[in-house]
Formats: structure tokens, C-alpha cells, sequence
């Protein structure tokens, strides 16, 4: 028996989560206003004609060709230019539907075959459905797109669909269609997030069918995240005038790099693993320092042990030189007895390889402190130690970063209002997300790099 013949989308990171499109389907996009319905099927039409060289038609019943053309161009997607070569035309629907159903229908076909349309997009099904009499007759319109230009031309066609936030409902086309593709808007902590789910999808198994995606830069899918080997080192970006790179060029344009003195608050949901994904963000800030010759103390937080840290280091470039002059890894589990369990002792161990970094360098270091760590340890009584630390820093300047993991709830809520900044690092469906509480930012995503060359992360705003 024969499989069903895939068509690739072109919609960036959408393949990636899928395998296309039925050849010749019905495919329904859904979803209420605003949820990026528009800009889904217009990537549809415009990278299947750039990518894939199969011309597109976009019929249309709520705005005009000027506005379309302007919002399509505010995505990078120029239209206009497909246009004369050939391999796009645009249909104002309400025109056509004055000579009645059954010449619009004639008009699309027509323009379909003109140019060989292998796409078409029908803004919306929902307006048009309105126009018909009875259902009797909506079913009939269906029937005969499905003959006439979808399945005898092999035209995959997209019908958009308006409904509710949650799609609870379903029509005579969802059942008739080859995909039915669910877009919304929803709050994740406060913050707008774009949500899709593929409802149906005849021919393949699809066993993640929610996805995060963004409209920053035209319509993106957000991709669960891998981390793959660079094929470059990691080089770290300048420092910004009076203070230190977050590491994230990205980063540094949304937040302004980080200023002497300050302590940066990453709070990690516990879905993040350990010695994983949150590291794409925290590794560069401290690379960054190191990499410029100032000195880092590190106390891992819960899970990450002092060879996980070594092995970090040396995979965003740090050298055995640099290692060994400049960082300095406590490891608790190795302490003698009576230190660990001496809290005064411990305290002074810190004390002691901090000023031992500072001497040898003349620099300021940066203390990356697993503050789950350092209540397991101490519990309340390092509260006191914290505030001095604070005063310490931002009299003698450098950075600190507290990494905090929801072991103990109680000491986030300490720790927050000490920050300089404070970001919190999460994932939805398989994607890592975060946003600046000090600051307040809007949502971001976190994408390995596009390209594969090097360890540097791409932060995508959710818009």
C-alpha cells in the first residue's frame, strides 16, 4: 500500500515537529483573532514558493491586496516580487463572490491553473461560510474545492477557520480535512505565549503535537531543544562600558550586559534538567568573565557536580591554563568531615580561596553560587553571610550569580529582593523559555544556534 505523499511546509521549525503536509490536502488552521493564523498560511505560500518553487494563491475575504502586501512585509516576505515572477497571485474574494458562488469558485480555479499553484490559502473559511444558506450548501462549496482544485490539480489548500481560544467544537470540514492545525494565545506566569497543537494529521503518527512558537520575525515554531556539538569555540562577545557581557549577544541587546557590582538571580524550573538545557545561558556569563582573565569561584548547585563544571568549561573553551589559574571549584562532598559539618569553617574555606583568586589576579571575582547548595549546608543562618557578601560586592565590585532550583521555596523569596536582576528559566512543551522579573521583560525563547557553528544561543522574543 502506498504512503501518503508529504509536501514540506516551509514554515520555519514546523518540519521539523512533523513530516508535511498530505500532497493535495485539506488542511485547517484554526484558531481566534490574533492567534497568527494569517501569518501561518501566508509562510505556507511564501517559502513553498521560495524554497520549494511551487507557485501560491491566497484568496482572501477580509483585507485588500495593499494591506496584505504591507503586513507581509513587515515579516520579510515579499510578495510583490513573487508576484512577477510568476509564482504568486492574490484574490480579493469579496469581488468575485458579487458574480456569485459558483463563478468564484470558477475565478480560483482558474488563477490556480494559470500559474500552477501547488498552494492556496482561504481567508477565511469561516467569513465565507457565513455567505451560504445552509449548511447544505457550505458542504457543497467543500465538496466541490475538493474535486475541482485540491485533489484533481493536487493543490494542498489551507482553510482558515475562526474559533475560541480552546477548540472545543468541530465542523463538517475538520472531519472532511487531511490536518487540522489548532493556534492560541494563553499565560504563562503573566507572560503572552503563542501555543499550537496538531489536532489531526491523516498518514502520520505524531506523538509531540504542542508546540511554542513566536511571530517575532514572521511565524516560527520554537524547537524542542537539542545541544549539539559546535564546530567552533565559543568566542565571547565585548563587555558593555562599566560592567561585564552576559556572554549572549542577544542577551545583551534586550538587557544591557550586567553592571560591576550586581548580582543576577537565575531561578530554574525543576523540569530543566541538572547539567543540561539552562546551561546554554548560564555557561556564557561565566565563560565570558574567565575568558578576559578574571578569576570565578563556583559552589554547584543540587546535581551538577566539579566535573560536570570542568567539562563545561573546556567545552565553550576554556583552557587547562585558564582552569587551573582562575577557576576554583567547591566541592562540598570532598571537604574533611569536620569542615562540612563546622558551618564557621566553611564560611572561612570561601572567604579564603576568594581572596587567594583576587590576589593572584587582581581582579574581582565572580562568585557562581548554587544557592540550593548553600541552604542544604547551612539553612537560615546563611542569610547573614548573604548580606554581608552583598555589601562586600558592591564595595569591592565584580558579579555574582545565584543559581536557585525550588528545593527551598522560602529562600527564593529572600534572595529575590537582594538581585540586581532576576531571570527565571523554564520550559513549555519541550522548548526552554524565560523572562526578566528585575527587569521586566516580555517572554523569551532559547534556540541553539541556527547554524550549528558555535555554542552561542539565539534568544527569540515571544511576540
Amino acid at each position: 500500500m502506498r504512503g501518503v505523499m508529504k509536501v514540506k511546509t516551509g514554515v520555519d521549525g514546523f518540519d521539523e515537529i512533523v513530516p508535511g503536509f498530505p500532497r493535495g490536502g485539506i488542511i485547517i488552521v484554526s484558531g481566534s483573532p490574533g492567534t497568527g493564523k494569517t501569518s501561518f498560511a501566508a509562510s505556507f505560500i511564501y517559502n513553498g514558493a521560495v524554497k520549494y518553487g511551487e507557485p501560491g494563491v491566497y484568496a482572501s475575504l477580509i483585507e485588500d491586496e495593499n494591506r496584505f502586501h504591507e503586513y507581509m512585509h513587515s515579516f520579510g516576505y515579499d510578495f510583490v516580487e513573487l508576484e512577477k515572477k510568476g509564482m504568486f497571485r492574490y484574490i480579493a474574494l469579496p469581488t468575485l463572490l458579487q458574480e456569485g458562488m459558483s463563478a468564484s469558485i470558477s475565478m480560483v480555479l482558474d488563477v490556480v491553473e494559470l500559474i500552477k499553484a501547488k498552494r492556496l490559502v482561504i481567508d477565511s473559511y469561516t467569513a465565507l461560510s457565513q455567505m451560504f444558506r445552509s449548511r447544505a450548501e457550505a458542504r457543497t462549496f467543500l465538496h466541490t474545492l475538493i474535486s475541482r482544485i485540491v485533489k484533481r490539480l493536487e493543490c494542498t489548500t489551507i482553510l482558515i477557520k475562526e474559533e475560541q481560544a480552546e477548540k472545543k467544537e468541530y465542523g463538517f470540514e475538520d472531519f472532511v480535512a487531511d490536518a487540522v492545525i489548532h493556534l492560541k494565545t494563553s499565560r504563562l506566569e503573566d507572560k503572552p505565549l503563542r501555543e499550537l497543537t496538531i489536532v489531526k494529521l491523516r498518514g502520520s503518527e505524531v506523538r509531540l503535537p504542542d508546540a511554542c512558537f513566536t511571530l517575532h520575525g514572521g511565524f516560527r515554531v520554537i524547537k524542542p531543544l537539542k545541544i549539539k556539538e559546535a564546530k567552533r569555540r565559543y568566542e565571547p562577545p565585548p563587555d558593555p562600558p562599566g560592567g561585564y557581557t552576559s556572554g549572549i549577544p542577544d542577551l545583551d541587546k534586550e538587557i544591557g550586559g550586567f553592571r560591576d557590582g550586581s548580582i543576577i538571580l537565575l531561578e530554574i524550573d525543576p523540569k530543566l534538567a541538572p547539567r543540561g538545557e539552562y546551561h546554554l545561558i548560564l555557561a556564557p556569563m561565566v565563560v565570558s568573565y574567565v575568558k578576559r582573565g578574571r578569576p570565578c569561584l563556583i559552589v554547584p548547585s543540587g546535581g551538577v557536580s566539579s566535573k560536570d563544571v570542568r567539562e563545561i568549561a573546556f567545552r565553550y573553551g576554556v583552557s587547562e591554563e585558564e582552569y587551573r589559574r582562575l577557576v576554583r571549584v567547591v566541592d562540598v562532598e570532598r571537604l574533611k568531615p569536620h569542615i562540612a559539618r563546622d558551618r564557621a569553617a566553611l564560611v572561612g574555606q570561601f572567604t579564603s580561596l576568594l581572596e587567594s583568586l583576587e590576589k593572584e589576579s587582581g581582579k574581582p571575582p565572580l562568585k557562581l553560587i548554587g544557592m540550593d547548595r548553600a541552604a542544604y549546608l547551612m539553612g537560615e543562618e546563611v542569610l547573614p553571610i548573604i548580606y554581608r557578601a552583598v555589601d562586600e560586592l558592591r564595595e569591592r565590585g565584580g558579579l555574582a550569580i545565584w543559581v536557585a532550583k525550588p528545593t527551598y521555596p522560602w529562600f527564593v523569596e529572600r534572595l529575590a529582593p537582594l538581585a540586581d536582576m532576576h531571570l527565571k528559566i523554564m520550559r513549555k512543551h519541550g522548548c526552554m523559555l524565560f523572562y526578566g522579573i528585575k527587569p521586566r521583560t516580555p517572554l523569551y525563547a532559547v534556540q541553539p544556534d541556527p547554524t550549528e557553528e558555535t555554542l552561542t544561543p539565539e534568544i527569540i522574543p515571544i511576540t
